[in-house]
């Protein structure tokens, strides 16, 4: 098939690709189907990727292709976010009442997770982690997210399943993104992020939405420096806004 394609620059450091098809003629009269592909640099399709609209998210399938419908409205923001890529958002206009092609290209982060050589390690610490999760739950001194706590709320954003946790404020960093900041630093340190630790490794600058919903095993969350375990502190001076620990699913684990 030939088509056109139109290459927009955008402010966050991503490039989206506009491939114009005329949208599918089969759709609803109420509803617009909105289809399109997440691709890296080199055009290999990302699959899981969280792709948001207002009220609506899917992920990617292993091509990196994603379908959602929307109403019969002219102009929505779409985002677009996956561990290991710089997230984006832009502003989709249709043309003649239907959406065009959406192919975005996304761009691999730099940050790397000090320590983490290959997947298998990685799994060896995530494995570790969740051996002692019940552990350091029957402590109770901190939040505890289990995997039944995640499915049930059906989400694709961590920050969904904490919404009325105790003690959990969640600030707006993007149009479909939210991130986690503790009530006991509301006051002049109410923007602190707290440290998050992904799978045992420190993740800095990341937020909980930047991590996918459904790859999640468990969440703990400590508000207090005094309550993290010491394996999740770090020799840095100033004392972290809190802490939050991310465990991932196990490749092949029920």
């Amino acid at each position: 098939m030939n088509y056109s394609r139109t290459t927009l620059t955008l402010p966050f450091s991503a490039t989206v690709g506009l491939a114009i098809f005329s949208a599918g003629a089969g759709a609803q009269s109420t509803l617009r189907e909105l289809v399109g592909v997440v691709r890296d640099a080199n055009g290999r399709g990302i699959r899981d990727a969280a792709v948001e609209i207002p009220g609506i998210a899917v992920r990617t399938d292993s091509a990196g292709l994603f379908r959602l419908w929307t109403l019969n409205i002219d102009t929505v923001t779409i985002s677009i976010r996956r561990l290991g890529y710089s997230a984006i958002e832009a502003l989709l206009s249709a043309r003649n009442k239907q959406w065009d092609t959406v192919l975005v290209e996304l761009e691999g982060t730099s940050q790397k997770l000090p320590g983490v050589k290959v997947a298998g390690y990685r799994n060896q610490r995530a494995l570790e982690g969740l051996r002692t999760f019940g552990e350091r739950k029957a402590q109770g001194l901190g939040l505890f997210v289990t995997r039944t706590d995640i499915t049930d709320r059906n989400s694709l954003r961590l920050s969904d399943v904490l919404q009325t946790r105790r003690g959990v404020i969640l600030v707006k960093i993007g149009t479909n993104s939210m991130g986690v900041r503790f009530a006991t630093y509301s006051g002049p340190r109410g923007g602190c992020i707290p440290d998050l630790w992904l799978d045992g490794q420190r993740a800095r600058g990341m937020e909980v939405d930047d991590v996918v919903a459904t790859t999640v095993e468990a969440m703990e969350l400590y508000d207090s420096f005094a309550t993290v375990p010491s394996q999740f502190s770090h020799s840095a001076n100033a004392v972290p806004c809190g802490t939050i620990l991310i465990w991932t699913r196990i490749p092949g684990k029920p």
